[in-house]
């Protein structure tokens, strides 16, 4: 029997019944997890908003972008008489499309220019409207061409930063 303990196999080595570390496959990148998809439905919800907003914006403000292009080819006239009568023509059309319920063409002069200078944050339309009435009617002279660049000045001001018209007070007399 001493034999047969020595003819038995050696023991073998337990380190040589270990395998290499298995590793798991590699993360593949689609279909990402759930948390992506949210993130990308609400980046593309966010997108189409901003978008729709910028192009309302933009369409919103058309009417100022003609009315400035109109009122650089009033001031390129000649004629201070028709330019001055033009340009409260493009004033009245401009505050009709800013203030529509408002109905401001159908305002006299003085009025008019009340409401211009009420309706606007920036200090506009300062002169007496008798002075007004003066340059539209009286003769030219060179002091009226000075008050005529004024006018369009405030005109351009007006036009750029009016109040649109659910900020103007509701008391406001037309």
């Amino acid at each position: 029997m001493a034999t047969s303990s020595n003819t038995q196999a050696p023991a073998a080595n337990p380190l040589d019944q270990l395998r290499d570390i298995h590793l798991p496959e590699a993360i593949s990148w689609w279909p990402p997890a759930p948390g992506w998809w949210i993130l990308a439905l609400a980046g593309s919800a966010l997108t189409v908003w901003l978008l729709r907003w910028l192009y309302r914006r933009y369409n919103a403000k058309h009417y100022r972008r003609q009315a400035l292009a109109q009122l650089r080819e009033l001031q390129a006239g000649s004629d201070s008489q028709e330019q001055l009568r033009a340009l409260f023509v493009l004033l009245k059309q401009t505050a009709n499309c800013a203030y529509p319920n408002r109905q401001p063409s159908a305002m006299a002069i003085e009025p008019f220019v009340e409401f211009l200078h009420f309706s606007c944050d920036k200090s506009v339309f300062n002169q007496p409207t008798s002075e007004l009435q003066t340059l539209l009617y009286a003769e030219q002279s060179s002091a009226q061409s000075q008050d005529l660049d004024a006018l369009f000045d405030d005109a351009r001001v007006w036009i750029q930063n009016h109040m649109v018209e659910d900020k103007l007070e509701l008391g406001v007399p037309c």
